[in-house]
């Protein structure tokens, strides 16, 4: 299981790397550019997270297990604030209609300061992941992704859908959230009582971040090449 979630970890670097080789190509796309630094925070996040399995596997840091480094939900906490932010902002940035981009941002205010009084104002920050946050902020998300599919469906984009990169990373992310959501709902009430659920959710959820981290990484690389051969056979064809 640890070898997996290096694993994870490694694919979160590589699909950072493929984003910003993208970027670098398409330099204009700037929303990329955001979200592939976002994905190279996630890569350093996620490395400072396997602290505790540090201490757990070697006699000579368990000192720390009586600090805070032992568990990391201070820092998963954040982060996942911070996570739902950065994919809410990169997909209401590809939706065109001005008065839904106003109110995802008026909602995504409202979410981030119900998430931050919760992790104040009881005892989560330090003890658990917040449910509030992850819940919330899947629903938020979900529901702006799908109007980014409604609003595909009604313009001129969907002629050009193989092309759009922001469509490569909806797709993963939608699958990854639709299937962990439900894990969050129901881990806190079986974590003491099945032990089989605790480890099946484990295996999902690093199923499913190989699955969309590689996705990720495959959709940067081959439409950062595409783009550039498309641009040859054009100069070429002049």
């Amino acid at each position: 299981m640890q070898d997996l979630r290096f694993l994870v970890i490694l694919l979160e670097g590589l699909a950072a790397i493929c984003g910003l080789y993208y970027y670098k190509k398409n330099p204009t796309i700037q929303t990329v550019g955001f979200f592939s630094y976002f994905l190279l925070f996630t890569f350093f996040v996620e490395s400072i997270g396997l602290f505790p399995a540090a201490i757990y596997w070697n006699e000579e840091l368990h000192f720390l297990k009586q600090t805070f480094w032992y568990k990391n939900f201070w820092l998963y906490n954040p982060y996942q604030i911070i996570s739902f932010v950065v994919y809410i902002h990169y997909f209401k940035w590809n939706i065109s209609n001005n008065k839904t981009r106003k109110f995802i941002d008026k909602a995504l205010l409202l979410y981030v300061i119900i998430c931050i009084t919760n992790l104040i104002f009881s005892d989560v920050l330090l003890k658990s992941h917040s449910v509030v946050t992850y819940l919330l902020g899947s629903f938020f998300l979900l529901g702006v992704i799908f109007y980014y599919y409604f609003e595909i469906l009604l313009s001129s984009k969907i002629l050009n859908i193989k092309r759009e990169i922001s469509f490569y990373i909806s797709f993963p992310a939608l699958l990854f959230f639709l299937t962990t959501a439900p894990i969050f709902i129901y881990f806190k009430y079986f974590t003491s009582k099945s032990p089989e659920f605790v480890e099946l959710s484990s295996w999902v959820l690093i199923g499913m971040n190989i699955f969309m981290y590689s996705s990720y990484s495959i959709a940067f690389l081959w439409l950062a090449n595409r783009r550039k051969r498309t641009s040859k056979n054009i100069t070429n064809a002049f």
